[in-house]
């Protein structure tokens, strides 16, 4: 019987006496629906391999230079739009498959089950109906476009393709060889240094930079700031980049941030002005204020009031586009900087396409270079962009080529200079979209390379290829392109981790390209059409302001939406409906504001890949969180009101990243214990931390089967009792950079049977050899294991062993090669510090709390070669300093009774020091070496040198 008899005759059975042609009506009707949805998965297939044939257009596209015509580009736009449709329709599918699959293979009750995922509580049949739907419409749409194609006469010659692109294995040497060695020493640098080291009498003066973006600003301030008169004539300097909307507050917590690394503060401006004024007081300081925008005369004002305290012939070295920056500011001296010569650019240009100086080799490409960089207008970016695009090329016909690639384009109206838009066309199509994707970032962010890969590949924006390499692998590998051809810079540190930036010109460049899908929402930004933007910022020039979420709604196809990453934002709760709105998010980042908790409605964004709540104050996360399957990176890091994770966070099998980050210095950590069965997400690479738990809990062996890397820092290590669970963890075999191993302070370090227990559990939690930091914490042991100082952990650089009280002896870690940073802390059964080889590397050293210390390090050549700072606090027993300490740049003692002598041999050797502090007392002499007779007590200086100043008791 077919499907018309049998609707014919259900009908006749159902509807009695209606009419005959009415039921004919009604059964055509129901065939309809089920010759809808019969063939579904069959659709589906055929969807996806439309978006592949759109993705491979797309690319095309994208590949072909300069496609002027704005009807060609609508009809981009619309093709993109329908990608994105099709993507998000097929996502939500799966997800579906994959959660009901889920749902299944678990055979413990649950008290929830999984989101409808839009399609509501309706049976099966009206689901397929619905997706069946979406399905025609989208191929409806696409006919449309294609019938736009034919009408648009597009053909396979439409644009021009670019040159060939570098070979990735060329690249990657090429990544690791840029850097200072091509930049070109700039003449403005022999006025400016002079002026910075020389006495004026001015009260903090200003020497401005100014110039058009891409002229190398950025290049000069940092030739200046890295000069060996610079460095040695003050005795801080100070480095901010500054993003666009920076208010004076934020300046101020920058500036504290640079002085000390690391540190996060968030009290009011007048807070902040007392402690940055404590931090310069009396100290001869240069600050670089870089990319500065504020144009009012009132920011500089408040801004100067605690640097005034900074002591004599303190300066403050300013770059910026507008001279009306710095309008009533003392200037000392002004650098109006108008670019490079041709015959550095081209020097420049060469320097990047051979980094390994064989231009010269190749006579007539020097004269090309100079033809080509005279449309550089003196811009040694736009120098090195062409640069980048050059590599490696020796054929004389490409660099015609370019040469007429460069001269077919006029300058941009927003002063983009052309050979930007060229490096931007030159790049592969991946590179394109991860590159735009940026735009939504304000002015001068920085911004973290893992994050953004991160962010990337929420976004789907990372090409799986044929080798084994990881997404972030992959990613890592566009970051290093994009870094390479000048796209990004480095933008300093931020505590233990490297920042980037956009370099203003580039930014502009990004903004340009990425419209209208990239969008930063702010007071005054509007968007004419609103359902083509898919990435978003939220920012706000005040800092405080309040956030108003309803200006997203009108944007209903946003993909990621990130609120301003460098601004604490006010804000506590995000509005539920908000994500009933924005259901196609894949990136969802609040970091950095005041949420203190998430609505239940966050577990409806099935898209959701990115979810960041760094910074903020939430203190649980709802269950529903548990059931965005799709989600790769959960960022908790600093949330230190964070009670507990979700009990079913192990059902997020896709979670590659769950960050838990806090600082290893703070004590506010409330988090107390890890969920269950936290082991099952195999795919986890980051843990910032784990807390053991007894055998009800979960214990270190989950750990077994986790390919961690980066941070990992295990607390409560007193809860393990089985060995066999610490060999489990196999923390030899996972890459993991930062380590802490941590007991609580709680415990019983006088019980020998704790003790021993530990010893043996600590000798199993061997570290990857890749180690770079290791912190040892409370531990109750009597021996360090062997490991510790094992001449394998040849890329430790900092190691700190604090408040383990039952050691005697440290471990033998003289030989350790790359060790630049040791803290001994809260060691109080030490008496010596031993006979070792070595420390040819160390830098800093710290010893505290080590009442029992009498005798210091005595080291093979009886010197500490590389020292430059040395810290002694609360060790009453000792007695001397035996070593010689010929770099010496910072000593700090306090509370060191017994200290009375350096040896005489080395005093003549301490022309290095610049900073002396003696129980709190600064006795720094700006400008003069310091001799020290005595460590005790100083008085009045004695002697009548005028070069050194010696202290004595």
């Amino acid at each position: 019987m077919s499907w018309s008899d049998l609707l014919s005759g259900a009908a006749s059975a159902v509807l009695g006496k209606v009419p005959e042609k009415v039921v004919d009506l009604l059964v055509s009707f129901f065939q309809s629906e089920i010759s809808l949805i019969s063939g579904l998965e069959d659709e589906i297939g055929k969807l996806r391999r439309t978006c592949k044939r759109i993705h491979s257009l797309l690319t095309d596209a994208e590949e072909r230079r300069y496609i002027e015509d704005d009807s060609v580009k609508l009809w981009l736009l619309e093709l993109k739009d329908v990608a994105f449709a099709a993507d998000e329709l097929l996502d939500r599918h799966q997800t579906q498959l994959n959660l009901f699959s889920l749902h299944k293979s678990h055979k413990r009750k649950r008290s929830w089950s999984p989101p409808s995922l839009g399609l509501g509580h309706d049976p099966v049949f009206r689901q397929r109906r619905m997706l069946a739907t979406q399905i025609a419409q989208i191929n409806k749409k696409l006919d449309e476009i294609a019938e736009a194609r034919r009408n648009l006469h597009m053909g396979a010659k439409e644009g021009r393709r670019r040159g060939k692109m570098i070979e990735s294995s060329l690249l990657s040497q090429s990544v690791a060889s840029c850097g200072s060695s091509h930049i070109i020493d700039r003449v403005e640098k022999a006025d400016i240094v002079p002026a910075l080291t020389s006495e004026h009498g001015i009260d903090l003066p200003v020497l401005p930079i100014y110039g058009a973006p891409g002229m190398g600003k950025t290049t000069l301030a940092q030739l200046v700031y890295d000069d060996a008169k610079v460095k040695s004539y003050f005795d801080l300097r100070i480095w901010v980049c500054l993003s666009e909307g920076f208010d004076v507050r934020r300046v101020t917590k920058e500036i504290i941030e640079a002085l000390d690394a690391g540190k996060r503060c968030d009290s009011s401006l007048d807070l902040l002005q007392r402690q940055l004024g404590g931090m310069v007081s009396g100290r001869k300081f240069l600050l670089v204020l870089d990319n500065l925008w504020a144009e009012n005369f009132q920011f500089w004002e408040t801004l100067r009031l605690p640097l005034m305290a900074g002591g004599k012939e303190s300066k403050v070295l300013i770059t910026a586009r507008s001279e009306i920056v710095c309008r009533r500011m003392p200037i000392l001296h002004r650098t109006d900087l108008t670019g490079l010569n041709v015959h550095d650019c081209s020097k420049l240009l060469l320097n990047q396409a051979f980094p390994h100086g064989c231009s010269s080799q190749h006579p007539n490409l020097e004269e090309k270079s100079m033809r080509i960089v005279k449309r550089c207008q003196g811009s040694p970016l736009a120098a090195k962009l062409l640069g980048c695009l050059l590599y490696n090329v020796t054929e004389e016909d490409e660099w015609e080529d370019m040469l007429y690639e460069v001269c077919s384009l006029e300058e941009d109206a927003n002063g983009i200079l052309p050979s930007l838009m060229i490096s931007y066309n030159h790049l592969d199509y991946h590179l394109k979209q991860c590159f735009k994707y940026c735009s939504m970032f304000p002015n001068g962010y920085k911004f973290d390379r893992d994050e953004l890969v991160r962010l990337w590949m929420a976004e789907g924006l990372i090409q799986r290829n044929r080798s084994r390499s990881t997404l972030e692998v992959i990613g890592g590998k566009y970051f290093d392109n994009l870094l390479w051809r000048s796209f990004f810079q480095v933008s300093g540190n931020q505590g233990q981790k490297q920042k980037y930036r956009m370099p203003s010109l580039i930014h502009d460049l990004a903004r340009r390209v990425s419209k209208p899908e990239g969008l930063v929402v702010g007071q005054y930004v509007s968007c004419d059409q609103p359902e083509w933007v898919r990435y978003a910022s939220l920012f706000h020039e005040n800092s405080w302001e309040t956030v108003a979420f309803d200006k997203l709604y009108r944007y209903g196809n946003l993909r990621t939406f990130k609120l301003s990453a460098e601004f604490r934002v006010r804000v506590k709760q995000v509005p539920a409906h908000l994500f009933l709105k924005l259901t196609c998010l894949r990136v969802l980042d609040l970091s950095f504001s005041e949420i203190e908790e998430l609505p239940d409605s966050v577990g409806d964004l099935i898209h959701l890949r990115y979810l960041g709540l760094y910074g903020t104050k939430i203190q649980t996360l709802p269950e529903s969180v548990c059931w965005l399957y799709n989600l790769q990176t959960l960022e908790l890091g600093e949330c230190y009101g964070l009670r507990e994770l979700p009990k079913g966070t192990t059902y997020m099998v896709n979670l590659r990243h769950l960050g838990l980050h806090v600082d290893w210095e703070s004590d506010a950590d409330s988090l107390m214990s890890m969920p269950q069965g936290i082991g099952r997400l195999t795919l986890l690479q980051t843990l910032s931390r784990f807390i053991a738990a007894s055998e009800n809990g979960c214990n270190i062996g989950e750990l077994e089967d986790l390919n961690l890397r980066g941070e990992l820092c295990i607390s409560k290590l007193e809860n393990v009792v089985d060995v066999m669970d610490a060999r489990k963890a196999n923390l030899n075999r996972k890459q993991i950079e930062n380590l802490k191993l941590q007991w609580s302070t709680t415990i019983n370090h006088t019980a020998p049977q704790g003790g021993s227990d530990c010893e043996r559990v600590i000798a199993c939690l061997h570290p990857h050899t890749r180690l770079k930091n290791l912190w040892i914490e409370n531990y109750p042991g009597s021996n360090f294991p062997d490991w510790i100082g094992g001449i394998s952990f040849s890329h430790l650089e900092t190691l700190r062993l604090s408040c383990c009280k039952n050691c005697e002896q440290l471990p033998s870690i003289g030989k350790l090669p790359r060790l630049r940073n040791l803290c001994i802390k809260g060691m109080h059964r030490v008496r010596r510090m031993g006979n070792f080889e070595g420390f040819q590397s160390l830098e800093k050293l710290t010893l505290s709390d080590m009442p029992n210390l009498e005798r210091f390090f005595e080291v093979e050549g009886g010197k500490f070669p590389m020292l430059r700072e040395l810290s002694i606090s609360h060790c009453p027993e000792l007695e001397e300093l035996t070593v010689l300490l010929p770099m010496l740049m910072k000593f700090e003692l306090r509370n060191c009774q017994k200290l009375t002598l350096l040896p005489e041999s080395s005093l003549n050797m301490l022309t290095s020091l610049k900073e002396l502090k003696i129980d709190g007392r600064d006795l720094s002499n700006n400008g003069h070496s310091v001799r020290i007779t005595s460590a005790i007590e100083p008085r009045r200086p004695v002697g009548t040198d005028t070069n050194a100043i010696d202290y004595a008791v």
